[in-house]
């Protein structure tokens, strides 16, 4: 117990230390998370089989859900929700058709197709915005439609892993647990959407007549692994059950207080436990002799995103020059996409060969997805017909 303790501490220190200098040079702190996983795996041996190590990873997950969900104003999206939508879905085809072509002609099984499709899918709100806000773009139109439809690509994309984790549960593409999937989501929104609101907005108001945020806190955790065993229960993911008790919270008066309460706990511990976890089954070895498969990976990810993201905003009517900067914005990878991979490697679906590869591609692509935004940006604007009508759009 001793020594798995110490490994938490350890891979904590290393995990701020690496965020921290990396937050310094104007990049996600993540990507030091990351690399100082790596590092403490390489040089250290920890590795994420450390039950302890598990644990506190799995509550970071839990923290990262919730900060997302709850940091999402969805009344700035509802009059173009449709449009939002049918652009990350016609996105998530393409990837994923694309990837199963790749796949199909590499001999490699559906499941990792999936898993893959689902991994490359995802785009990084925290890096876009970050960015634009240095530029003084984010009020543009353009920063203004990516980061519309990075919200819905982060509600998609948890919806995406739900799905894909259902099915390598059940070892096939059976449609009983994506029926029930489908139904739970169904019947959760709508009670989301009238009782689940109005008990919530009723028990927090109560709470905070007494001045106590702590026990808004504790409430907010105690919903959230309540939902996320309801969740289990019913045959779906717990990430299911977390992520709508964060869009029920999002709703609340209490929202900005309870989302800071969580930033402040799980960007403390948890959450740079899990990215620091998730560079631990790192192989240096493995990266060494695949070279030609990472300029292969990293080549063809980064141009199926972009071509992905660029087609449905063409089908909507944008100019090719919109597109372009609004591409740029969503190429950045989401860190759900390294949640993915690492459930596929927890699955046995992706090796740790491919595990490494993919890490060092999405730490590339994110560190070099700034300046491709910047370059974007400068080109001259050139505006669609329907371009900036209404909404997110204006």
């Amino acid at each position: 117990m001793a020594v798995e303790l110490w490994d938490i501490a350890l891979l904590l220190l290393g995990a701020k230390i690496g965020g921290i200098i990396f937050s310094k040079l104007r990049q996600p702190s993540l990507v030091g998370e990351l690399l100082a996983g790596i590092a403490l795996g390489s040089v250290f041996g920890l590795v994420t089989n450390s039950i302890s190590i598990q644990i506190v990873a799995n509550l970071g997950i839990m923290f990262l859900i919730l900060l997302t969900m709850m940091s999402i104003d969805f009344k700035k999206i509802d009059k173009e929700l449709e449009k939002l939508v049918a652009a990350q879905v016609i996105t998530a085809a393409i990837i994923f058709v694309a990837l199963a072509l790749i796949f199909k002609f590499m001999n490699m099984d559906l499941n990792l197709s999936m898993v893959m499709a689902v991994a490359v899918f995802g785009s990084s709100t925290g890096i876009a915005a970050r960015t634009l806000m240095t530029m003084d773009s984010i009020n543009s139109k353009e920063g203004q439609a990516i980061i519309g439809l990075q919200i819905v690509n982060g509600i998609i994309e948890l919806l995406l892993i739900s799905s894909v984790v259902n099915i390598l549960q059940y070892h096939t593409l059976d449609v009983e647990p994506i029926i029930r999937l489908v139904l739970m989501i169904i019947g959760t929104v709508v009670v989301m959407s009238r009782i689940g609101t109005r008990f919530i907005n009723w028990v927090f108001n109560y709470i905070q007549r007494f001045k106590m945020e702590e026990v808004l806190l504790a409430f907010t955790l105690l919903f959230a692994f309540v939902s996320a065993a309801v969740a289990e229960k019913a045959g779906v993911t717990s990430f299911l059950g977390i992520m709508l008790v964060g869009m029920l919270l999002s709703r609340t008066q209490q929202a900005l207080t309870i989302s800071q309460k969580i930033k402040e706990l799980g960007e403390s511990f948890f959450i740079p436990i899990f990215f620091a976890s998730l560079g631990l089954t790192f192989s240096i070895a493995g990266l060494t002799e695949n070279l030609g498969l990472l300029v292969i990976m990293l080549a063809a990810i980064t141009a199926i995103r972009f071509i992905a993201y660029i087609i449905p905003l063409r089908i909507l009517d944008c100019s090719f020059t919109e597109s372009l900067k609004v591409g740029a914005g969503l190429l950045s990878m989401s860190e759900y996409g390294l949640l993915m991979l690492s459930i596929g490697l927890t699955f046995s679906v992706v090796s740790n060969t491919l595990y490494s590869v993919f890490l060092t591609v999405f730490l590339l692509i994110n560190i070099l997805s700034p300046l491709f935004i910047k370059l974007m940006f400068r080109i001259k604007p050139h505006y669609g017909k329907n371009w900036g009508k209404k909404g997110v759009w204006n």
